[in-house]
């Protein structure tokens, strides 16, 4: 049985002393003469002395910098070309590693996830998508039309305002990135 490494070079090792039986390995004193070992300690010694420096042509400051943007261009192009999250992506259409700042009824609200019908619906933990009202059970049908919980009600934005509406609802006042500065 091979061990539980995973590198590839201890897998190839192992099976190599497995299947040559006649291959052993030892541990023996340094520099007292092993003609092997002489050898290996003179290689190293020339690799130290000889060998080509390697150097990082950018800080390691720089180098996280890109590492963080590409990640951040990656989440990007997976956010605007996913699909799932386009009501969300609406609403806050870039990614970002500060928090949107939003409480967990405010994010419940825009995301649609919670204990709304039509979620539960989703993932078949109720038979229906529909509120006790007959209508569908999602959150603006919760928060503006619901004769249930009409004590709560916002006024239902027009079609052509719903975003504008949805962005001050959430508290969010977002601003495209100015790229010419």
């Amino acid at each position: 049985m091979l061990g539980k490494s995973h590198h590839s070079m201890v897998r190839e090792i192992q099976t190599l002393l497995l299947s040559h039986k006649h291959i052993h390995l030892r541990w023996l004193n340094a520099h007292v003469g092993y003609l092997g070992d002489e050898c290996a300690d003179q290689l190293a010694k020339e690799a130290i002395s000889k060998g080509d420096p390697f150097y990082l042509p950018k800080p390691l400051s720089y180098l996280k910098s890109e590492i963080k943007s590409a990640a951040l261009n990656t989440w990007q192009d997976n956010w605007d070309n996913g699909e799932t999250g386009s009501s969300t992506h609406d609403i806050v259409p870039r990614v970002s590693n500060k928090p949107v700042g939003w409480n967990r009824e405010e994010i419940m609200f825009v995301t649609g996830h919670g204990p709304f019908p039509s979620y539960l619906h989703r993932f078949n933990l109720r038979t229906h998508d529909n509120f006790s009202c007959g209508e569908k059970g999602d959150p603006m049908h919760y928060d503006t039309e619901c004769w249930f919980t009409l004590s709560w009600h916002f006024q239902t934005p027009t079609v052509l305002l719903k975003l504008q509406w949805l962005k001050i609802f959430s508290r969010i006042t977002y601003q495209e990135p100015d790229f010419d500065s």
